[in-house]
C-alpha cells in the first residue's frame, strides 16, 4: 500500500524538478534570482504559522510532540539555553550574502501570485479538518509542502546559490546558514515505511514514521496521495509566476 504513495511522491518530486523555472536556474540573471528568492521568503516566513496551525488541529499527542519539536528548531538555543539566531534571521543573512540589500529585503512587497499561494496553503490545512483521517491529512500536507518539496526547491537552486555561498562548517568563503541546512535536514531521505534511526532522521522522515502508522486502508492512502498532490500544485503555481508570459496569438484577419 505504501508503495503506491511512495511512487506518487517520487513522481511529483520529479515534476517539480522538471519545472521550466527550476530546471533552468542557470539561465536566470542574479537580479532575477534574487527577485525569486525574495518572493520565496514570504513562504518561508509562513512556515511557523503552518506548523502552529497543524499543532492546534492534531488530535494525536505523539504526532503533536514531533511537529512541536520540528517547529522549535526554528528558534534554536545553545547548550546553556541561550537563544541563538532564528531561522528567519539566518534566511535574512543568506539573502544579504547573496547580494540583496537590507532595504530590498525589507521593502519588497509580496506579489499577488505569492500571496495567493501562501493563503491557499493555509486554507489547505483547514480543508483537512472535519474529515476522516484528519491527522494523516494534516501531516501528509505538512511534510510534503514544508519539508520534502522545500528540500527539492533548494537542491534545484543550490548550483546557483553555491556561486556565492559555501557549505559545511569548515567551508571556505561565506557559509550558507539557511538554504544548505534546509536542503539537507528537510529532504526525503527514504521511502515512507523504511526509515532507520541509525544516523538520525530528517524532518521528512520523522513525519513519515507517523504517516506509515496511520495508513491502514485504501481510504487513508488516497487521502495521503491527495495531500501530496495539493502540496505539489501549490509549489508549481508559485514558480509559474516567474515564467515569461506566452506571446499573444494573432488571428488571421483580426483587427489591431
Amino acid at each position: 500500500m505504501l508503495a503506491t504513495l511512495n511512487a506518487h511522491e517520487r513522481t511529483r518530486i520529479s515534476s517539480l524538478q522538471a519545472h521550466p523555472l527550476l530546471a533552468n536556474v542557470a539561465a536566470l540573471s542574479w537580479d532575477e534570482l534574487l527577485a525569486l528568492l525574495l518572493q520565496r521568503r514570504f513562504l518561508s516566513l509562513s512556515i511557523v504559522n503552518v506548523y502552529e496551525g497543524v499543532i492546534d488541529a492534531l488530535e494525536s499527542d505523539a504526532i503533536k510532540a514531533t511537529v512541536r519539536q520540528i517547529l522549535h528548531e526554528e528558534y534554536p538555543r545553545n547548550t546553556r539555553g541561550v537563544p541563538l539566531a532564528s531561522h528567519r534571521e539566518l534566511l535574512f543573512r543568506d539573502l544579504l550574502h547573496l547580494g540583496a540589500s537590507r532595504e530590498c529585503i525589507l521593502t519588497t512587497r509580496e506579489a499577488a501570485a505569492t500571496q495567493e499561494v501562501r493563503l491557499a496553503s493555509l486554507q489547505a490545512l483547514q480543508c483537512c479538518l472535519g474529515q476522516p483521517h484528519s491527522d494523516l491529512a494534516l501531516i501528509a500536507f505538512l511534510r510534503f509542502w514544508a519539508e520534502v518539496l522545500v528540500s527539492v526547491e533548494y537542491e534545484c537552486l543550490w548550483p546557483r546559490l553555491s556561486e556565492r555561498l559555501a557549505q559545511g562548517p569548515a567551508a571556505a568563503g561565506t557559509r550558507s546558514e539557511f538554504f544548505y541546512y534546509h536542503m539537507i535536514h528537510d529532504r526525503r531521505q527514504s521511502d515512507i515505511g523504511t526509515e532507520e534511526l541509525l544516523g538520525g532522521l530528517t524532518h521528512s522522515q520523522e513525519l513519515a514514521r507517523h504517516m506509515a502508522e496511520l495508513i491502514s486502508c485504501e481510504e487513508a492512502l488516497q487521502i495521503a496521495i491527495s495531500q501530496v498532490e495539493r502540496a505539489w500544485e501549490l509549489k508549481d503555481r508559485f514558480y509559474q509566476q516567474f515564467l515569461p508570459l506566452p506571446a499573444p496569438s494573432h488571428r488571421p484577419g483580426g483587427g489591431l
